[in-house]
Parts: structure tokens; sequence; C-alpha cells
């Protein structure tokens, strides 16, 4: 079985991660062969992919809306005798779906990897729209997600994002990592996110200035960069930035979320809906207790009262409220950091996305009866043995010539 990943880049972020560890997971079956197509001159291992079992091949997009990349595509799919393309992204689809139903390949539609709410004139929406009638399936990382783009349940499949435990081993010593970030206070209140608009970064700090006033004993970290990063920076006053520390961008977060007493991801809802958020598994990958906005997929992944707190949207009231009430009770973050890590293991395991990606792909080869029952084989090999999406436990490459 002949695989085709396309992408738009191989950097930072959480579309990227989970490619890369899907990969590795595949890597072990000998009946799977995994290209990685790049439309970005840019591949640099951010992430360690294993090129003896996975080729990644550059696809340089010259403008937003390359038309060469449908032929650059076609030769691919066709040269490398592909028999499944699955797109990563909305605009990724937009060349895919064509490319593939021309070359007789299965095309796994993944665009979905977000919950907004949605507007008719939203770009992933439209090319959503436009692409989902030529996809075998559509597979998202959430259930808010196919909700949010109104993926039907005919055609769509929930497969969660795997956390691969290696990540939080060998990590930096605690204390001199404290001693390194000039941490002097007992609690750690972190957010591990990119400073755009969708990231609700106003109410973290908001919420941090309050919890300044009110006690000493506690240090904020903000960890990453972006367009608003020094916007959000110079609305502190200078005498509290030794307390509100802002990291920027950071290459060992697994370290620094290690520190976290809580961590937090405040989500601007108005423009954003999250999916599964990567930053967020981290944490509770960790034993950390979690405060997150209850919207998207995010109340999938956090149970409120269980693994964590969930708080209404741009409400500092509620977060203050629920980070005290973390910070107060040792006793309820500890058992409810352990939950958490509980569910990462179980619900949101590396092995359990890989499985669930297997049986997807096993079940698109079946090509043997009509449109409809190749579509019956697909969600039967989705949810065989892996119960996608539910909460149970669950416990060589070619070149291209």
């Amino acid at each position: 079985m002949r695989i085709l990943h396309f992408t738009d880049c191989l950097r930072i972020g959480g579309r990227e991660r989970q490619i890369a560890e899907l990969m590795k997971g595949l890597r072990v079956h000998r009946d799977i062969e995994s290209f990685v197509a790049v439309a970005s001159e840019e591949t640099a291992d951010d992430w360690e992919i294993d090129r003896q079992h996975v080729q990644i091949i550059p696809i340089v997009r010259r403008s937003r809306r390359d038309l060469r990349i449908f032929k650059t595509l076609y030769e691919l799919v066709t040269n490398l005798n592909i028999d499944i393309v699955h797109s990563w992204g909305s605009m990724c689809s937009v060349y895919a779906a064509p490319v593939a139903k021309l070359c007789g390949a299965a095309f796994v539609n993944g665009f979905v990897r977000d919950a907004p709410h949605m507007t008719l004139w939203n770009k992933h929406y439209l090319r959503g729209k436009l692409t989902s009638p030529f996809s075998d399936v559509v597979v998202a990382n959430s259930r808010a997600g196919l909700a949010a783009y109104d993926i039907s349940e005919r055609r769509g499949v929930c497969i969660y994002n795997g956390f691969n435990p290696e990540r939080v081993l060998n990590l930096t010593d605690e204390a001199e990592l404290r001693r390194t970030l000039g941490l002097t206070t007992p609690n750690i209140v972190g957010m591990v996110a990119n400073f755009t608009p969708y990231k609700d970064y106003a109410v973290f700090v908001e919420m941090a200035r309050r919890i300044c006033q009110l006690r000493d004993d506690v240090t904020f970290l903000a960890v990453g960069d972006g367009p608003t990063f020094s916007q959000m920076r110079d609305s502190v006053p200078s005498g509290q930035l030794p307390r509100l520390k802002f990291l920027g961008r950071r290459n060992d977060v697994e370290n620094i979320a290690n520190l976290f007493t809580v961590g937090v991801l405040a989500t601007n809802s108005r423009l954003h809906g999250e999916g599964i958020s990567n930053a967020i598994t981290e944490i509770m990958a960790l034993g950390k207790p979690v405060v997150a906005t209850d919207d998207g997929g995010t109340p999938e992944l956090v149970l409120d009262g269980q693994t964590g707190f969930l708080v209404p949207s741009h409400d500092a009231d509620a977060l203050t409220d629920r980070v005290l009430r973390l910070v107060n009770d040792v006793e309820l973050a500890t058992r409810l950091g352990m939950q958490g890590r509980r569910r990462i293991e179980t619900t949101f395991s590396l092995d359990k996305m890989t499985n669930s990606y297997l049986g997807l792909y096993r079940g698109l080869m079946d090509r043997a009866g009509t449109r409809d029952s190749r579509r019956g084989a697909i969600a039967r090999g989705a949810r065989a043995g892996v119960e996608i999406c539910q909460d149970s436990d669950a416990s060589g490459g070619s070149k291209w010539k």
C-alpha cells in the first residue's frame, strides 16, 4: 500500500507534529510505503522523520494559487503508483482532490484540524465544501471539527491526535531550569500558544495581574511568539514583569511545561475554535491540571472537574477563580493532573491514533464493491478494534523513480 501525504510545510506546528508521529507509527508496518509531499522548499528536520522509511518530496508552490501544482502532483501520484492520497490542509485538498480522482487513488481529506464558529465566507469552509464531495473520507481530530464543518457521519471520521510518551522522558532537571529562568516562587502557571488573535492572551494576562495583586507565591509564564507578542508584553506594568515572564518561542516546551502547577489555554472563540490542542495534550501528559476555554474540541480533551476545568470564553473572572482553586488545593490539583495523564495514555495514545489510521487506510483498499459499499468498508476498518473517539482503553519506503 503506497500512501502520499500532502502538506503545506513541515515547520513547527500541531499538524506537522501529528504527521511526524504518524510516520513513526507506520514505519513498522512493512505493507505501508509512505511519501510526504511538501508544498514548500523548507523541509528542515524540525521533526524527526525517518528518511529510510519515508521519502520527503518538496513541491515548490510559486504562489498561493499555483496551477502547476496540479500537474506536479499528478505526475507524483502516477509515477509512484500511489494508492491513497492524504491531504493535510484545505488548500492541499483543493489540489489533491481532482488529482486523486483522475489517477484512481483513494482520497483522504484531512483539512479539518480546528472547530471554528463557521461563517459562509470562511476560506477553509469553502474549500471543504468544494473538496468533500470528492473525498472517500473526511478525517478530523475532533468531533467538534466535523460538526463545525458540517461533515456528515456517513462521510466523516474522527481520529484523535496521538501523544508520544517519549517526549516527556529525560527532561531537564527542574531546579536547574528554575535557576536558568529566574523562578523563585513555588507555583508556576503557564500558557503555551502562539501570540496570534486566535489565542486570548489578553485574558491570561488579566488573570495573572489579578493573582499577582492577591499573592506573591505564583509566577506566570507565557511561552510562544507571534504578531501580538510585543503588544501583550507591553500591556504589563514593568513592576509585574518579574512575575509575568514572556519567554518567546522555545524548543524545550516539555521542560517548561513540566514546571507548571497549572496549565492554561485561553482561546479567542470569536475567531477560532480549537481542534485537539497539542499544547493541552502535552501538559496533561506531564500530569498537570489544565484550565481551558470551553469551546471547540477542548471539552473532548479536558473533562471539566475530572482532568481540569473549562471556563467560558473571554471570562477573566472564571479563569482567575479556577486557577486559584487549583493553586490553593494541592490535593485537587494532583488528582486532576493524574487523571489527565491517564486520559492521554489511553484515549489519546500514539498507538491508538496509528491503529485508527491503519484501519482507515486498509479499509480504503477494499475497492471491490460500489462506492457505498466501499464507504462501509472504510468506516468498519477505521473503527475496527480501536473504537475511534471513544473513551475506552486501547492499548519500508521506496524512492521516487
